[in-house]
C-alpha cells in the first residue's frame, strides 16, 4: 500500500465490505444513534448530582461571571473549558439546577456516539458503523460520566473530532481545517490535562507520514496556546495540589483502564476479541497507526511509571472507549456475524447500567431541602466543611446555611449536616472529624438521609425526612 498518500486508507486499512440490504446511508446511520442515545440518556436528569458534579456546580458555574472559572481550581475538580461553558448555560437560561447542568454533557455524549458511527460506517460499513456507536453509547464509564456534570464527555467528543481531522488530514479549506483541529483540540485541553496522550499520538501520526510540517506545527502551537490561556490563572494551584498527592505506583492501572474502555466484567470479555482483532490489523497494515500507538503510549507510560500519582484514575482515560469501538468495528467488517459479540457485549453493559439508572447517587438533593427548610422556618443551619461545595451547587452560602471548620463554631447551631459522612481515615478528613464527633455527643437528635452515599443530620429538636 502506498504509505504516502493522504487518504485514510494511509491510517487504517481498505475494508472490502460485502454488499448488504441495509438501506442507511452512514450519515443517517450516525444521526439515528446519536438522536437515540441522547434520548437514552435523559431519564434521570434530574437525579442527585454526586459529589464532583456537586462541587463542579457548586464552586465553578453558580458563582459568576463565566470567565472566573479559569482562575479557580479545587484539587484538579474544575474542568475550565466545560466549566465556562456550563457557565454561559446558566446565563442563558437563567438556571443552574440538576436536569439544566446535565444537558451539556448528555449532548456531547450523543454526540459522540453518532460521529463515531458515521466514520465507521463511512469507512467500514454501516452495521460495524452502528455497532461501535452502540459499544460505545452502552460503556458503562462513558455513560455514566455522560450522564453527570462533568467535563468529560466534552473531553472525549473533542479528542474524536481532533483525531478525525489528523486521520483524514484534508488538503482542501485548509484555513477552516486549521479552526476545526484547533477548536477542537484546544477545547478539549481546556477541559482536561489528559488530552496529551491524545495529542501525543496525534504528532505521532503524523510524523510516521511524513506530513509533520509548517501547517501542523502551527496548528499544535494553537492547540497549546490555548490549553496555556485556560490554566494561566490556576496553574500555582494545581502543581501545588499535584504536590500534596502521594507517589503510589498503581501496577493494576493498564488493566483497569483496558476493562474501563472496552465495557467492563463480562462485557469487555465478549468483545475483547474483536478489539483485539482490530488492533492487530490496524497496526499490521498502517505505519501511521503504529506511530500514534507509539507517541501516546510514551506519554502513558511517563503517567503511568514515572509520574505514579495517587490521584490517577480510570476515567481520565474515557477517551479511549471510542478508540476501541472503532476497533471491534474494524473486526466485524472483516468477519461475517462477528456483529453479535458486539451486540451480547453491549447488552451485558446494559444490564450494569439500568440497575439504578435514576436513583439518586447521593443524598445531597434531600439535604439541601431539609436545610432551606430549616433556614425558613428561622432557625440556623450549619454544615460541615467538606459538604460545603455540595451544598452550593444547591443553597447559597451564608444566606442558606454557615460553615462549620472547628467544634466552638457548633454554638449557635440548630441543624448540622454532614453531607460528607464518609467512613474514612485519611489525614485531610481530620478536622471534619473532629467536628462531627463533637457534634454526634452535642446534639440529642439525629437522621440518616438517603442510602447512597447517605448524609447525617444533627438537631437541637425532633426531624422528620
Amino acid at each position: 500500500m502506498d504509505e504516502g498518500s493522504v487518504s485514510v486508507s494511509t491510517i487504517q486499512p481498505e475494508v472490502a465490505t460485502r454488499p448488504t440490504r441495509a438501506t442507511l446511508t452512514p450519515r443517517v446511520a450516525g444521526v439515528v444513534l446519536g438522536l437515540l442515545t441522547f434520548a437514552g440518556y435523559l431519564p434521570g436528569l434530574g437525579r442527585s448530582l454526586d459529589f464532583d458534579s456537586a462541587e463542579t456546580i457548586g464552586l465553578f458555574v453558580r458563582p459568576g461571571p463565566p470567565w472566573s472559572v479559569f482562575h479557580q481550581q479545587a484539587v484538579f475538580n474544575n474542568h475550565p473549558m466545560f466549566s465556562f461553558l456550563e457557565q454561559l448555560v446558566r446565563a442563558t437560561t437563567g438556571r443552574s439546577g440538576a436536569a439544566t447542568m446535565r444537558l451539556l454533557p448528555v449532548l456531547c455524549g450523543a454526540t459522540c456516539v453518532g460521529v463515531l458511527a458515521w466514520f465507521v460506517a463511512h469507512r467500514h460499513g454501516v452495521v460495524a458503523g452502528l455497532a461501535a456507536g452502540a459499544l460505545l453509547a452502552c460503556n458503562p464509564t462513558f455513560a455514566g460520566l455522560s450522564r453527570a456534570a462533568r467535563g468529560y464527555s466534552l473531553l472525549t467528543l473533542c479528542a474524536l473530532v481532533a483525531t478525525l481531522v489528523v486521520v483524514e488530514d484534508p488538503r482542501t479549506h485548509p484555513r477552516r481545517v486549521d479552526a476545526l483541529y484547533i477548536v477542537a483540540a484546544g477545547a478539549g485541553l481546556a477541559t482536561h490535562l489528559y488530552m496529551v496522550p491524545v495529542l501525543a499520538a496525534h504528532v505521532g501520526m503524523l510524523l510516521a507520514r511524513g506530513r509533520w510540517d509548517g501547517r501542523w506545527r502551527r496548528r499544535l502551537l494553537g492547540v497549546l496556546l490555548a490549553g496555556a490561556v485556560a490554566y494561566a490563572g490556576m496553574a500555582a494551584a494545581m502543581v501545588e495540589a499535584a504536590g500534596e498527592h502521594a507517589r503510589v505506583f498503581k501496577p493494576a492501572m493498564p488493566w483497569h483502564v483496558a476493562s474501563m474502555a472496552t465495557g467492563g466484567g463480562w462485557a469487555a470479555l465478549v468483545v475483547a476479541p474483536l478489539v483485539c482483532a482490530g488492533a492487530l490489523v490496524v497496526l499490521r497494515d498502517s505505519r501511521a497507526a503504529r506511530g500514534a500507538a507509539a507517541g501516546m503510549a510514551v506519554v502513558l507510560l511517563g503517567l503511568w511509571a514515572v509520574m505514579q500519582s495517587s490521584a490517577l484514575e480510570e476515567r481520565f482515560f474515557v477517551w479511549m472507549v471510542p478508540g476501541a469501538a472503532y476497533l471491534a468495528g474494524v473486526a466485524i467488517a472483516r468477519v461475517r456475524g462477528s456483529w453479535v459479540l458486539a451486540a451480547g457485549s453491549a447488552a451485558l453493559a446494559l444490564a450494569v447500567i439500568v440497575p439504578g439508572y435514576t436513583r439518586d447517587p447521593t443524598s445531597y438533593r434531600l439535604a439541601a431541602a431539609l436545610v432551606e427548610s430549616t433556614s425558613a422556618s428561622g432557625s440556623r443551619a450549619c454544615v460541615v466543611d467538606v459538604g460545603v461545595p455540595p451544598m452550593r451547587a444547591y443553597l447559597d452560602t451564608p444566606r442558606d446555611f454557615a460553615t462549620i471548620t472547628e467544634p466552638a463554631q457548633l454554638e449557635g447551631c440548630d441543624v448540622v449536616v454532614v453531607a460528607a459522612w464518609w467512613p474514612t481515615t485519611a489525614a485531610w478528613f481530620a478536622s471534619d472529624r473532629r467536628v462531627i464527633d463533637a457534634a454526634e455527643a452535642r446534639y440529642p437528635y439525629r437522621l440518616v438521609l438517603g442510602h447512597a452515599d447517605p448524609a447525617l443530620v444533627l438537631a437541637t429538636r425532633p426531624l422528620t425526612r
